[in-house]
């Protein structure tokens, strides 16, 4: 995988896990942050701002996505770095 999409790749994971971990903390204000947008987008949040419960388990679940997403990028570096050349 070249540099860029190393990159891209991290840049997603942290996006992620902060995401994912506002949305565990204040699972109602960070749902009424998408009340302007895509209509279909709109309606999704609403809904999840009625389960905040819902909703704090689906921003763990990004969290964990995210931090697995990241540390499988350090694994594959290492391996990069222990090959010869």
């Amino acid at each position: 995988m070249d540099r860029t999409a190393r990159l891209g790749l991290d840049s997603l994971a942290m996006v992620m896990i902060g995401d994912g971990l506002i949305t565990a903390l204040h699972p109602r204000r960070h749902a009424r942050l998408w009340e302007t947008g895509p209509d279909g987008l709109r309606r999704t949040m609403a809904w999840l701002e009625a389960r905040p419960g819902l909703a704090r388990a689906l921003g763990l679940a990004e969290a964990a996505f995210g931090l697995w997403l990241a540390d499988r990028q350090v694994r594959a570096a290492t391996r990069l770095s222990r090959l010869p050349g």
